[in-house]
């Protein structure tokens, strides 16, 4: 038995092994050839490499050390020694391979990314994929730079490549990043450090410290389609120098067993991410906010300085995703939303148009109208935002009227299919609500007829809600109103 056991080893070893490719191409080798020239090879000194092949489209390298041997060099061995420091070039360079899988090759020159570290205040962090920040920069000040010692290597292994890391930068923030060579090729090539930042460079250099909870009561957001908002407002103790598109957020399903009855439970929880950011004393917890329930903040434990504002939810009434504003007051405001129309099919493309969401919460900053199209939607946007609320319904007929001939004015003049969609979706919905909304303030004029009472404008509005509905119905009510007003 521990004989097979051996065997299973052995073999899985060799597997692992054979995923780095035996043989390169002719254009591969002869560019190693020349950067091994000269290099050090376990104490000894590269006299000379020649390439060679096996076939047409398989080369390796022919090696001779200072001491007049002769080799033959494959790239799965190559790919090892250089791993291993076993292969070293000269002038104080290495080989980096950015795969495990390919025989394709870069160097580093070990000098070079000192002098740039050395000398630059600032290193430019990309998230990675699976991170929810993944593709965004954040500019972060440099406190120190370091090797890792060789007492020091255990604690930091190696990546999943078998990269050693090499390296430790230090961040005024309290963070550090640690380096394999691979990395500070990757990073000198990428220019993630800054000798001189710009003036207008946002560069963090102290974590955001959070101070408390608020919450932001309840309110209207869009009349028409009945949604309402609430907020949790983050507090910290210095201002928020990021943009709202750092502040991500994800839903995430936790399971766990009943503490008496050993049953599974299922649990959703939403995560906004606050980066740059420490919890360095205990902050009260909301226990319930209308369909949010436990809200507080926790410490990012997979990652230093983030933090995530977390809150059980339930997923069937969380339809909206949340809108989060930096304020002027030291705080992050995450906006949650609540849709009570069941009528509203398209939730999910109304909140993730750019355009819309600018319209659904009031406190952004205007949106630059570049085109016919911005311009009439936008106008429109606005005219609907501005009644809001509003008791008056004759005002917001005739505005949502006027809305409606800016929605078809953007429709013609827009350049896409997803322009045309947006302005008469957006157009659609008011068309929904006109009807009835003509109806309501036609009764009420009849009934109690007022100083601004004007039949021709009521009948003219009625006459409008006729072409606009198709419920039969309703075509009899509106016809039974108009005749009425006419008498």
């Amino acid at each position: 038995m521990k004989k097979l056991i051996i065997f299973a080893i052995v073999l899985l070893t060799a597997t692992v092994a054979c995923a780095f490719p035996r043989y390169t191409t002719r254009e591969t080798a002869l560019r190693l050839a020349k950067a091994i020239d000269k290099g050090i090879f376990k104490n000894h000194r590269i006299a000379s490499a020649f390439v060679k092949n096996r076939t047409p489209n398989e080369y390796y390298l022919q090696v001779i050390l200072d001491d007049g041997s002769s080799h033959e060099w494959y790239m799965d061995r190559i790919f090892q020694w250089a791993l291993n420091d076993q292969l070293l070039l000269s002038n104080n360079r290495v080989l980096v391979f950015p795969s495990d899988e390919s025989t394709d090759f870069h160097i580093l020159d070990k000098n070079a990314f000192y002098r740039l570290v050395l000398t630059s205040k600032a290193y430019v962090k990309t998230y990675g994929p699976h991170d929810l920040l993944e593709g965004k920069h954040l500019k972060f000040a440099i406190r120190r730079f370091r090797l890792i010692q060789p007492e020091d290597e255990d604690m930091f292994a190696t990546d999943d490549m078998g990269n050693r890391y090499r390296y430790v930068l230090e961040l005024k923030n309290g963070s550090r990043e640690v380096f394999t060579y691979l990395d500070a090729y990757e990073l000198m090539s990428n220019g993630a450090f800054i000798q001189q930042p710009e003036a207008t460079d946002v560069v963090l250099e102290r974590a955001f410290e959070v101070q408390q909870l608020l919450i932001s009561p309840k309110r209207i957001e869009d009349e028409i389609r009945n949604i309402w908002s609430f907020g949790v407002e983050v507090v910290f103790n210095n201002p928020i120098l990021l943009s709202e598109d750092v502040f991500p957020f994800q839903v995430v399903e936790e399971t766990t067993r009943h503490p008496v009855t050993g049953e599974r439970e299922t649990r959703f929880f939403i995560h906004v991410l606050f980066p740059n950011a420490v919890k360095i004393k205990e902050i009260p917890e909301i226990r319930t906010l209308e369909y949010l329930q436990h809200v507080n903040v926790v410490t990012d434990v997979a990652s230093q300085n983030r933090l995530f504002l977390r809150a059980q939810v339930n997923p069937e009434i969380f339809e909206l995703r949340p809108f989060v504003q930096v304020t002027e007051q030291n705080s992050v405001m995450v906006n949650f939303f609540i849709v009570t129309d069941q009528s509203l099919v398209q939730r999910k493309e109304f909140v993730e148009s750019p355009m819309l969401a600018a319209a659904l919460h009031p406190a952004l900053a205007p949106m630059p109208r570049d085109t016919e199209f911005d311009k009439h939607y936008l106008t429109a946007v606005d005219q609907i935002r501005s009644v809001q609320g509003h008791h008056s319904l004759g005002l917001k007929i005739s505005t949502y009227l006027a809305a409606v001939e800016h929605l078809r004015q953007a429709a013609i003049h827009a350049k896409t299919d997803g322009q045309v969609s947006q302005a008469l979706e957006q157009r659609d919905v008011l068309y929904e609500v006109l009807p009835k909304m003509i109806m309501e303030n036609t009764q009420q004029q009849l009934r109690r007829p007022g100083p601004e009472y004007d039949p021709n404008l009521l009948v003219s509005q009625l006459q409008r809600a006729e072409q606009i509905t198709t419920n039969h119905e309703m075509l009899k009510q509106l016809r039974v109103l108009k005749n009425a007003v006419r008498q």
